[in-house]
């Protein structure tokens, strides 16, 4: 009983201590400070004016289907993800790291001297319809356009099977677009 109630005075007396201490008024609170954007009202990392300056944000996922999207005024340094909504549509932006830029033609950051021409990737947006078919439909196209086609595909499967690497992808991509 006796340790009970010293418990109980030890209790009462810490409230009694933080309640006495000054508070401060929420007025007196200091308001956080938000600075300007440098990136043009993009969510990019706080460290991408390093990578380019004068970031401009003009790119609209407007009337696009889902996929990746080179911006071209920031010179591809900057990418986009578009996700159509039955309102409008969601997007998402992104960087490239530095000394390289987004390559439409393969969805990736390259170096430049890897990449396809910056000014070209428009013509590349087609590449986004290829998200998420099934193998099966693009064979059946094949079948569809002929025989030609197909030995020419052909060709180029046994190539890309021989060695997956960056190129065999690359050919993939350009033969893709081709067909568009």
């Amino acid at each position: 009983m006796m340790r009970e109630k010293l418990l109980a005075v030890l209790f009462l007396s810490f409230i009694a201590i933080v309640l006495s201490l000054p508070q401060q008024s929420k007025s007196k609170r200091p308001t956080p400070v938000f600075k300007q954007s440098k990136t043009g009202g993009l969510l990019l990392p706080d460290n991408a004016t390093l990578i380019r300056d004068n970031i401009v944000d003009t790119f609209s996922c407007q009337d696009r289907i889902y996929g990746y999207y080179a911006d071209v005024e920031n010179e591809c340094q900057v990418f986009h993800v578009c996700l159509p909504q039955t309102r409008g549509s969601i997007r998402w932006s992104f960087i490239c790291p530095a000394e390289t830029v987004f390559n439409q033609a393969t969805f990736v950051c390259t170096r430049t001297e890897s990449s396809i021409p910056c000014e070209e990737s428009e013509k590349y947006y087609v590449l986004n319809e290829e998200i998420g078919k099934e193998v099966e439909e693009e064979e059946e196209a094949d079948q569809e356009r002929g025989k030609e086609n197909t030995t020419k595909t052909s060709e180029l499967e046994t190539v890309s099977k021989k060695s997956f690497s960056k190129n065999s992808r690359l050919l993939d991509r350009e033969r893709m677009f081709r067909r568009h």
